[in-house]
């Protein structure tokens, strides 16, 4: 069985930084992207199984990118969970009418980010 890929897309390369080892550890590929347009070239060409999308980038929104990735035919099935430092009803409404899955609000926790991961992607 081949390993489960998640793609990381923030402009805080700290941030990858630390999430990628916890993902890498627990069993999962990763990929990472700093900028939506990197997020979206490396969406289109890798398909991976699930994508988790800061939405304040640089250039193109996490927003925009995710609604993006949802019009296009090859990656519209790729489930997207936001990261998020702004958790109000009003944003979370708006994380999911782009398409989102779910949030993780910031700052979050190693097992945050595990369970919303492995929720997602079914195991």
């Amino acid at each position: 069985m081949s390993r489960k890929s998640v793609l990381v897309v923030d402009d805080d390369e700290g941030l990858l930084k630390t999430i990628k080892p916890v993902l890498l550890i627990n069993g999962y590929s990763v990929l990472t992207a700093t900028t939506g347009e990197k997020g979206i070239q490396i969406a289109k060409r890798q398909k991976p199984d699930l994508i988790v999308l800061d939405v304040i980038l640089p250039g193109i929104k996490g927003r925009q990118v995710c609604q993006k990735l949802k019009e296009d035919s090859t990656t519209h099935t790729i489930p997207v969970i936001f990261l998020t430092a702004k958790d109000s009803p009003d944003d979370v409404k708006a994380e999911l009418a782009a398409g989102a899955i779910s949030h993780i609000t910031k700052p979050f926790t190693n097992q945050k980010l595990l369970d919303e991961v492995k929720k997602a992607l079914g195991s």
